[in-house]
């Protein structure tokens, strides 16, 4: 019985990232690996389709559809122009 096991390197082309913190991240969200020696991991590729299809399960069930907010203009606006200007001359730079 053959496995395609997964290196820590070949689960990174799989997802298309480029740092080991993202598979570490994805192993504390619960992807199933076990250990090989001190550092390195294996990683069946059945275990990685599941993981991949529980993330889009939960990330569909956190997606919100809002209605797109307009802007408006504030229609309370109370500009002192004397003001305005004084401050623009002031802070001029010659």
């Amino acid at each position: 019985m053959e496995q395609n096991l997964l290196t820590i390197e070949e689960t990174k082309q799989y997802f298309r990232v480029k740092d080991n913190r993202t598979i570490h991240k994805f192993i504390r969200q619960g992807l199933k690996c076990f250990k090989v020696g001190t550092r390195d991991y294996r990683f069946d590729i059945q275990d990685i389709k599941e993981f991949v299809e529980i993330q889009k399960q939960l990330n569909q069930d956190i997606l919100e559809i809002r209605p797109i907010r307009k802007k408006t203009k504030s229609k309370t606006i109370n500009v002192d122009f004397q003001k305005r200007k004084i401050n623009l001359e002031m802070n001029r730079v010659v």
